[in-house]
């Protein structure tokens, strides 16, 4: 297991890797997409979206109108009034105050009123209600973790529809940005500070989560899905309630599923299958391989080590390999389980 960093991407399978028993393979997902409706902006999904919407339309339009009204007499003017000859005379009128008067007031009161729209949806959005359900995000290069206030950490994000959720997040290592373009919602993800967003979604959903903010090589694969589902009672599959009881999944998978999905979410960026290198070593025929690692020392690929690997990466580093993975304590047991029984696949 090597020390790298971590991602997580859509789930194609890489070319040249290892192909799975139809009945233990992970469901095939569907690729992760944005919702769109209508022409100019994506599905709006949460209560924050609709001034937003409202806005972002009327910004726009009113710059439509001033362009229009002050490129196009311009362009008129510029071919009426064009000088004739070199004799011609340019006439003396030089201003008209009222005429100035009128076009500075009226976009003056425009952009304030303007400016009290933005600022109202600004001030809405620093301060959830005291209902809110708050989720703990943590950004790392390539990946998203969401801790619930039950304790269960995920790498999906999953709400209830018609909720109030705060999110408090922060980042590991470089600045990353929180972004759901149907919640109309972006926010800086720091290291050592804490920063905050509230949405109440309004509409079930399947969505992604992208990162805008430039963070390295692996940043455009720094996605993950998010769900909005329904409450209800925790044994009604498609309810949020069943989504937590079945560990982040909408059904229970098998180790080998669970452990396949586990590696599009948070290996595959660092971890080949077909023997290539990347920032960690292949997975192709790692199982039972004997590694030298940094120590000069000589290890065997087991259950043992690939856990160690795991919780505590810098144990253990391979030879020739940086020491950059960063322990994924918030695992679950069948979680790890399940990336065991992937890599004795990978042969």
């Amino acid at each position: 297991m090597s020390q790298g960093n971590t991602t997580t991407q859509p789930s194609q399978p890489k070319s040249g890797s290892t192909a799975q028993p139809a009945a233990s393979a992970a469901p095939k997902e569907a690729p992760m997409a944005i919702e769109t409706e209508g022409a100019w902006l994506p599905r709006a999904s949460s209560t924050y979206a609709e001034p937003y919407d409202a806005a972002w339309n009327f910004n726009l339009w009113v710059s439509i109108f001033f362009f229009a009204i002050v490129m196009g007499p311009m362009a008129y003017f510029a071919v009426k009034y064009k000088r004739k000859s070199e004799t011609e005379r340019t006439s003396p009128i030089d201003h008209n105050l009222k005429l100035e008067i009128f076009w500075t007031a009226i976009p003056t009161l425009l952009l304030i009123y303007m400016f009290w729209i933005g600022f109202k949806i600004f001030a809405n959005a620093q301060v959830a209600p005291n209902d809110a359900m708050t989720i703990n995000v943590t950004g790392q290069m390539y990946s998203w973790k969401f801790q619930y206030p039950d304790g269960t950490t995920c790498n999906e994000l999953g709400v209830p529809k018609g909720r109030p959720v705060k999110l408090v997040m922060s980042s590991i290592d470089t600045i990353h940005s929180f972004f759901v373009p149907e919640f109309r919602l972006k926010a800086d993800v720091v290291p050592n500070l804490y920063t905050t967003m509230w949405f109440e979604p309004t509409k079930e959903m399947e969505s992604v989560v992208e990162c805008a903010e430039y963070c390295g090589t692996g940043h455009s694969t720094m996605l993950t899905r998010v769900f909005v589902m329904p409450s209800g009672d925790a044994d009604t599959a498609g309810t949020y309630e069943n989504w937590m009881q079945n560990g982040c999944e909408k059904t229970p998978l098998p180790p080998l599923a669970r452990g396949q999905k586990k590696y599009t979410q948070i290996c595959k960026s660092c971890h080949s299958l077909d023997g290539s290198r990347l920032v960690g070593p292949s997975f192709k025929g790692l199982w039972g391989r004997q590694e030298t690692l940094a120590n000069g020392q000589t290890i065997t690929v087991d259950e043992n080590y690939i856990k160690k690997s795991i919780m505590t990466p810098s144990a253990d580093i391979v030879q020739g390999y940086p020491d950059q993975m960063p322990p994924m304590a918030y695992l679950k047991d069948q979680d790890i389980e399940g990336i065991i029984a992937f890599l004795k696949e990978q042969k």
